[in-house]
C-alpha cells in the first residue's frame, strides 16, 4: 500500500507497477461478503496476479485466507473516497458489545492519553447477558495512583457509551510476546478481588486502583 504523508493509522492506496499499470486491487467487505463503499468499515481484501493460492492440501485453512481470488488480510478498516483506508483493528480482536463492533485499539489510545496511565490493554470478556463486556487492564504511570471512576469518566467524554470499559484491573506490567507486543491471550482471566466494576458502583463513588 502507498502510505507516504498520511495521518496516523491511515493506509494508502494500492501501489501499482510503474510499467504494467494496475496490478494490485483492494476492497472492503462486510461479514456477509458484500463489498462496501466509502465510509464502510469491514475487512480489507487484496488481489493481484501473484496472490497465494492457499495451503496445499488444507482446504479449511485456505478458505480462512482466501475469498475467491481475493486475499483476506484480517485487518478491519474504514474506506475513504480518495481510495485510502483507516486501520481500525485486527478482525479477530474486534469486540462485539450491545450490537456494535468496537476496536480495542481506539479505546487503548484514549486511555493511554491520560497522564496517570503508562499503558493499557483492552479485551472482550464474557457477559452475563449476551455478546461481550469490555475490560481494561491498566498500568499506572510512575508515581501515580489510578482512580478508575475518574478514568472511566475521562473515557466516557471521548468515546461512545458502548466503547467505555465496564471492568478495570490494575497491572504492574502487561505480558509481552518475544517481539515485545502485548500478549493479550496471557492476561488474567476472571474477575479478581480489587477489580473495578462500573456497573456495581453507586453514582459518585470512586474506587482507587491497587498495586
Amino acid at each position: 500500500m502507498q502510505t507516504e504523508e498520511l495521518p496516523r493509522r491511515r493506509l494508502g492506496t494500492a501501489r501499482q507497477h510503474p510499467y504494467l499499470g494496475v496490478v494490485n486491487e483492494a476492497r472492503v467487505v462486510d461479514a456477509s461478503g458484500a463489498v462496501l463503499g466509502p465510509g464502510g468499515a469491514g475487512e480489507l481484501e487484496l488481489r493481484n496476479p501473484v496472490i497465494t493460492p492457499g495451503y496445499w492440501g488444507m482446504p479449511e485453512q485456505t478458505a480462512a485466507v482466501r475469498d475467491g481470488d481475493w486475499l483476506r488480510t484480517g485487518d478491519l478498516v474504514t474506506a475513504h473516497d480518495d481510495g485510502t483506508y483507516t486501520f481500525v483493528s485486527r478482525v479477530k480482536e474486534v469486540i462485539r458489545r450491545r450490537g456494535e463492533n468496537l476496536s480495542p485499539l481506539e479505546v487503548e489510545e484514549v486511555l493511554d492519553s491520560h497522564p496517570a496511565v503508562l499503558e493499557s490493554a483492552v479485551v472482550g470478556v464474557p457477559s452475563e447477558l449476551s455478546e461481550e463486556e469490555v475490560k481494561a487492564f491498566v498500568v499506572p504511570a510512575a508515581g501515580t495512583e489510578l482512580d478508575f471512576a475518574a478514568l472511566r469518566e475521562f473515557a466516557a467524554q471521548r468515546l461512545a457509551a458502548f466503547k467505555v470499559p465496564r471492568f478495570w484491573q490494575q497491572m504492574g506490567e502487561l505480558p509481552r510476546t518475544p517481539t515485545a507486543r502485548i500478549a493479550k491471550h496471557q492476561l488474567p482471566d476472571g474477575h479478581p478481588a480489587g477489580e473495578y466494576d462500573a456497573a456495581a458502583v453507586s453514582p459518585g463513588q470512586h474506587h482507587q486502583g491497587e498495586l
